[in-house]
């Protein structure tokens, strides 16, 4: 089963060239997968057991603008072991301008371990057996160890944490921005990404460090506070 959802972009959704930003583009594609949740079922999570992003790789093939109506469609791909796989695109009008993969851990808050996925995940969400990209999420080995030209220091904000109490998803896009903003170089050039979450950001975190190491037409990045490294990515200006 396929769910999708349909909004106007508006000013809390752009940058200053007008353009949706990185993170407002990646908080659309988790209300698409908020809303699958919510219609499918409340019983998975109504036991202090969560849902939680382990790796997104996405495509972005055009920025949509502002006042532009967007469309993200979102769908349950297939599961495995301790993983499940959720797909996503982004259309402006009829045409698709972004799309993504999602690796989903399935966890239990009270023992704080990771649960194999309920075999009645499929059914409760429906599966559609169709990659929304040309990525193996699985096969991608992200680099821990980088000899970054950037550093940049970001200091987290209340609004930065969901009602988990750990960072968004969402805003690690915010503090990617931050990191390429800050040392000249557009985010919106961006065409593909990769992120691996390492470790949850809690509200014991109040300033990060995020680095980049640039190379020809792509670049490597991790967050990090000390030795701990919450994120780890890549990115391509294709």
């Amino acid at each position: 089963m396929k769910v999708s959802i349909t909004r106007t972009l508006n000013y809390f959704d752009i940058g200053t060239d007008y353009r949706i930003t990185l993170g407002a583009l990646f908080r659309v594609l988790q209300e698409a997968s908020g809303k699958h949740a919510d219609d499918a079922e409340n019983a998975m999570t109504a036991v202090g057991r969560r849902w939680i992003l382990s790796r997104i790789a996405a495509d972005i093939d055009r920025y949509p603008v502002y006042g532009e109506t967007v469309t993200a469609v979102t769908w349950h791909r297939s599961s495995k072991g301790y993983k499940t796989y959720r797909e996503y695109e982004l259309y402006a009008g009829d045409a698709r301008v972004a799309s993504a993969t999602t690796v989903w851990l399935y966890y239990d808050l009270d023992a704080r371990r990771l649960l194999k996925i309920p075999p009645d995940t499929g059914e409760k969400y429906g599966t559609v057996e169709q990659a929304a990209t040309r990525f193996d999420i699985d096969a991608w080995k992200p680099e821990a160890e980088i000899d970054p030209d950037h550093t940049t220091r970001i200091t987290t904000r209340p609004t930065d944490y969901d009602p988990l109490n750990h960072v968004n998803n969402a805003v690690y896009f915010d503090y990617l921005s931050t990191l390429l903003c800050r040392n000249g170089f557009d985010p919106g050039r961006l065409k593909s990404i990769h992120l691996h979450y390492n470790k949850q950001i809690g509200r014991d975190i109040e300033t990060l460090e995020a680095s980049c190491e640039s190379r020809k037409n792509t670049g490597v990045f991790k967050i990090y506070d000390n030795d701990t490294v919450f994120a780890m990515g890549k990115w391509e200006t294709g």
